[in-house]
């Protein structure tokens, strides 16, 4: 777990952190069992560079999680997490996704999130972009009053701390592609399916979106299938990646049949 001084709600998650496991000071991080904690005073999403930076100080973790804040203009309660990664010209540069610890994550949120917040996954975007370990950003949103909440502090902080085996177990992994920044279809179908979602790209990512960025988030999110939301995308967008997706024999599935392939377990 990576936190931030600089940022409030993510020293937020990490007081909190502090007071629910009784840590062991070591070497740059502290320890218990098998988590390990660094906290830094720069801004999360510019830590280049953080597998060799981690890795000097004797650490190879098998997942990264970033507590950060989430900042947006609606200024809405918000719960939730993302993958880091940026598109340009056609291009992408994306750090590896843990999408079983997302949706772990997400799931964890959900039963014990304080009244008022809502709770999502969001499009892929911001840094850090070269990340090797599977990696997530978990956050607070959307304004001050939020990101030093008490509560909410702890709910991430427990969320993150009980990332069980199954952030771990090799779910059917999904790209996705449209809807809003707040990915809604995609979000829904992780609550009622047992799938995972990687790299998430919104409709306004999708301009920057060809074989070669489908292929980059395809091996940097392990996923073996994909999954658009069709209601939100124009005809041609649409017509456009179905062509791309059919070309790599990425199986594409609907709603419907997500649910209907990949019920969601017990529990």
């Amino acid at each position: 777990m990576v936190c931030s001084r600089a940022d409030p709600a993510s020293l937020n998650i990490f007081e909190h952190l502090l007071e629910l496991r009784q840590w062991q000071r070591q070497e740059g991080y502290l320890s218990f069992g098998r988590w390990r904690l660094v906290v830094h005073d720069g801004r999360q999403t510019a830590l280049l560079g953080l597998d060799d930076r981690l890795a000097s100080i004797g650490l190879n973790p098998e997942m990264i999680v970033f507590a950060s804040r989430h900042e947006a203009k609606a200024a809405l309660p918000w719960l939730g997490g993302h993958f880091t990664g940026i598109l340009q010209d056609g291009q992408a540069a994306l750090s590896t996704a843990a999408a079983g610890g997302l949706c772990s994550f997400l799931h964890n949120i959900a039963r014990a999130a304080p009244s008022g917040y809502a709770i999502s996954a969001e499009a892929t975007h911001h840094g850090p972009t070269d990340i090797r370990t599977p990696c997530f950003f978990a956050e607070i949103g959307s304004t001050l009053k939020e990101w030093q909440d008490r509560e909410a502090g702890e709910v991430v902080a427990r969320a993150i701390l009980d990332l069980g085996d199954e952030a771990d177990e090799a779910r059917p992994t999904f790209l996705g592609f449209g809807g809003g920044h707040y990915v809604a279809r995609q979000t829904d179908l992780i609550f009622k399916s047992s799938v995972a979602f990687g790299h998430l790209f919104s409709n306004y990512q999708m301009a920057g979106i060809n074989r070669e960025v489908v292929e980059e988030a395809c091996s940097r999110s392990n996923a073996a299938y994909a999954y658009l939301d069709r209601k939100s995308l124009r005809s041609a967008e649409r017509k456009r990646m179905e062509a791309i997706l059919a070309e790599m024999d990425l199986p594409v599935l609907r709603g419907r049949e997500i649910i209907a392939e990949f019920p969601p377990t017990e529990g």
